[in-house]
């Protein structure tokens, strides 16, 4: 439609061209030059207008539905353009929707990973506590049965000292037998029986018996304190400091018992 347009107009622009030409040449075919000459000036302009005014005339027309065309045209590009930028713009909010939605969702991860850490980390804690407890009651247990093996060995260090009944007295009175101290006072029986000193040990009487027991005790005894940890609610420094601990620091000033002594059969029962 637009080149039919621009094809009409051409054909205008053209005839309005040639009607000024046709008048010159048909007035110039009649009468010669005199007849142009006897336009005059103001024949001359309106000759020269009708033959440049035409022209000009087409020349703005035809520029204006140019630049009309042109406009559309990049009308029509600027809306394409606003509506790829549209589509882009929409895209792109959808793109930071969909961010904010699994940045949401990694925050949430996030905070329930840390409920998780903290979870475990109370169930570790619980378990370190379960499991010190543990130990801690498994220590105590070893040392109930360590204590009566000590108990029994003190006991046969006691009774190898003291005998197990009293000589008879006088008038035909009978022996008894012997009561043992009870509980922490056998220790505390021995621990005063025994020197304090490696000098007073060095002149105290000893039978190789109770040097040999004196050994079994401290075996024991060393035994359990190698499982005891330095520090801690039980440690080796509070079983040192028991009265096993300071029976085992004096039984160690005894003389090493002499494995190789023979003991009479007959004396061994009080063992």
């Amino acid at each position: 439609m637009r080149l039919f347009a621009r094809a009409i107009a051409c054909g205008l622009l053209l005839l309005a061209t040639f009607v000024p030409v046709g008048a010159v040449a048909l007035l110039l075919a009649s009468s010669g030059t005199e007849a142009l000459i006897a336009l005059g000036p103001a024949g001359w302009a309106s000759l020269a207008a009708g033959l440049v005014l035409p022209s000009c005339a087409g020349l703005l027309v035809l520029g204006w539905m140019t630049q009309r065309a042109e406009l559309a045209t990049l009308r029509q590009v600027v809306l394409r353009q606003g509506e790829a930028a549209d589509g882009r713009h929409h895209a792109l909010q959808a793109l930071v929707d969909e961010t904010r939605e699994q940045t949401a969702l990694l925050q949430e991860q996030s905070r329930l990973l840390l409920g998780q850490l903290s979870v475990g980390k109370r169930q570790a804690e619980t378990a370190q506590a379960l499991m010190v407890e543990t130990r801690l009651q498994r220590l105590v247990a070893e040392w109930e049965m360590t204590g009566k093996e000590l108990s029994a060995v003190m006991a046969a260090m006691w009774r190898l000292v003291f005998g197990w009944r009293t000589p008879e007295g006088p008038e035909g009175k009978p022996s008894v037998e012997l009561p043992l101290p009870a509980g922490a006072e056998l220790g505390l029986a021995i621990l005063r029986l025994l020197p304090a000193t490696p000098e007073e040990m060095a002149q105290f009487e000893v039978d190789e018996r109770f040097v040999r027991q004196a050994a079994h005790y401290r075996a024991v005894f060393r035994h359990f304190i190698e499982r005891v940890p330095e520090t801690g609610p039980l440690n080796r420094a509070l079983f040192r400091d028991m009265v096993q601990g300071r029976l085992d620091a004096r039984l160690a000033l005894l003389p090493r018992p002499n494995h190789a002594a023979i003991i009479p059969p007959e004396t061994l029962a009080a063992e």
